[in-house]
């Protein structure tokens, strides 16, 4: 009986002539053959990559069923990439059968154009009205009522030193509970003021906002979060860093909330001069054909953000497989610059 699958000689021939990056795998999904393209895409020498499994390639918490669809990989250096992934079957229902995997890397997609547009610059407008109310809440906030209670605690100690001297120890006893009180609150009033718009934000720029958020999200939920800023210092604009902090925030909040998560991965790096932000977790995970019936105003909100930006947002979740999150945006704030033009 002749085999219907190509022998890994004749795949190799075949697959040079495809230009994207490709990969031919066996049923099991052991890497059989690979293009030129594909190499240079995942830094790997073709005697690296021959005789592995595809899931050395797959970052960690990432899709393992090889479906296909938008997915996170890791390189031979260690950088992570998020590629569109095609999976085309070889002699279908034969069980020999193996796959050609095509690779292609993500681009930012512009948005809607015609009716649509006005609706979208009226919310990129009421959503930039909210973060201007929110920063200038957290500076009153933060100078008035902060000075306010720096001055009562000031207040308050000198009492409670002039108390020692006192014979009713129930005194001094009231005033340092007053005191206990007053400190927690001067730290409750920094922290709300400090989510409504972190300082950070402004002064230190985006990578360090997202540390600091990744640090009080893991203090707070338990979760362990691993974050690898793919540099020191992104250079983008505020809208742009403000929008991505405010997306990363969001998608925290729903693994906190719906994930049952036990490890958050995320990448921030700038790929082909666009800005590619990958949150992937762990956790529950959900059907994506629920995702269009239920109303998830935390996805659409991240979306809407995404898309005032010019850019893709991207989810794919499967019960008991977590959730992968990709926002890719132009490094530099073309929108904002043709809004300046006109």
């Amino acid at each position: 009986m002749e085999n219907d699958t190509p022998n890994p000689t004749t795949q190799q021939l075949l697959i040079q002539h495809i230009s994207e990056a490709a990969l031919f795998t066996g049923p099991d999904f052991v890497i059989t053959a690979c293009n030129p393209a594909a190499l240079a895409l995942f830094l790997y020498n073709q005697k690296d990559m021959l005789g592995q499994s595809l899931s050395f390639l797959l970052v960690a918490a990432s899709n393992t069923t090889f479906t296909g669809g938008i997915i996170a990989y890791t390189t031979g250096t260690g950088q992570i990439l998020t590629l569109q992934t095609t999976r085309h079957a070889i002699s279908p229902g034969l069980p020999n059968g193996g796959y050609l995997f095509i690779y292609k890397p993500l681009e930012a997609e512009h948005p809607s154009t015609g009716p649509f547009t006005q609706l979208r610059e009226l919310s990129d407008y009421l959503i930039n009205i909210r973060e201007t109310e929110r920063t200038n809440i957290a500076r009153e906030i933060h100078d008035e009522l902060g000075q306010q209670l720096t001055i009562l605690k000031m207040d308050l100690s000198w009492l409670n030193q002039k108390l020692h001297k006192c014979e009713d120890p129930s005194l001094l006893q009231k005033t340092g509970d007053a005191l206990k009180v007053l400190n927690e609150t001067i730290r409750s009033v920094r922290r709300i003021a400090t989510e409504l718009r972190p300082s950070m934000l402004d002064d230190l720029g985006l990578i360090e906002a997202m540390e600091w958020q990744s640090k009080e999200f893991e203090k707070r939920s338990g979760i362990k979060i691993i974050f690898e800023p793919g540099l020191a210092h992104l250079p983008v604009n505020n809208n742009i860093a403000t929008s991505l902090f405010r997306i990363y925030q969001e998608a925290l909040t729903n693994i906190a909330r719906h994930a049952n998560a036990k490890t958050v991965f995320s990448k921030l790096l700038v790929q082909n001069e666009q800005v590619i932000l990958t949150i992937i977790d762990d956790g529950a995970g959900f059907d994506m054909q629920t995702l269009a019936i239920k109303k998830t105003l935390g996805l659409l909100g991240m979306k809407e953000r995404t898309l005032m930006l010019g850019g893709r947002f991207e989810i794919n979740s499967k019960p008991g497989e977590g959730t992968t999150i990709i926002v890719i945006t132009p490094l530099h704030d073309e929108m904002a610059t043709s809004k300046a033009d006109q």
